[in-house]
């Protein structure tokens, strides 16, 4: 699912390789079901000081580690591939949201005293690791840019998802929501959201040559229901 809706996010795991320039920041808030408001546009500060944000409900939540952000754009800018760990621990898949550049390898060690059968059937990239227990590990790297859908064969609740991007910008917000990325080049960006309740979200932006670009995002609270 792919929706297009005003709002920007936290890149809080950055790599960037240019001159400082402008910076994107705000916060994610969650409201109920149905009260969700249209989202404010951005203020652009030219003098460089932080603009203040409207009001959240301050709410904190695990739920903001399982959205994943990236930032898009024309120009090129790949990120070197990293190893990243997704475990099967307690019979979940730990953590349950990944972001990776493309070319990652993703680990997936069995810390149960039980089988598991890890696999997705995602169009990005299939694999079946087959069953292997405890204290064994299996591997996958991800070549292509796109969203990996995670299970286990053996046990239907586990699940987790895998987002491999292009972009050398992507990460997750903090733990209240919040969000800053600093020493963005000035032009025209698409930024990317995906949570499991509501699928990828998108916005084309705008960065200016100098200051700062604010926006906030509201997220039903519904959407971070497992």
């Amino acid at each position: 699912m792919s929706r297009t809706i005003g709002y920007v996010v936290a890149l809080l795991c950055t790599c960037l390789t240019h001159a400082a320039g402008s910076e994107i920041s705000g916060r994610i808030v969650t409201e109920k079901a149905g009260s969700a408001k249209i989202f404010a546009p951005a203020i652009y500060d030219l003098r460089g000081i932080a603009v203040s944000s409207s009001s959240s409900n301050g709410k904190t939540s695990n739920g903001y580690e399982r959205i994943a952000i990236w930032l898009e754009s024309k120009i090129p800018a790949p990120a070197q591939p990293v190893k990243a760990v997704m475990r099967q621990r307690n019979r979940r898949i730990e953590p349950d949201t990944l972001i990776v550049p493309v070319g990652s390898t993703v680990e997936f060690p069995n810390l149960d005293p039980i089988f598991h059968n890890i696999f997705s059937l995602s169009r990005t990239q299939s694999f079946d690791l087959g069953y292997y227990a405890e204290g064994r590990s299996r591997s996958v790297t991800f070549s292509h840019p796109g969203i990996v859908q995670v299970y286990c064969h053996v046990h239907p609740n586990m699940y987790g998802v895998i987002v491999v991007t292009a972009s050398r910008w992507f990460g997750k917000p903090a733990q209240d929501g919040t969000f800053a990325l600093s020493n963005l080049p000035s032009g025209n960006y698409r930024m990317c959201v995906w949570q499991k309740s509501v699928g990828v979200m998108h916005r084309n932006i705008t960065v200016p040559e100098t200051g700062s670009l604010r926006m906030n995002v509201a997220i039903p609270d519904e959407a971070w229901e497992n």
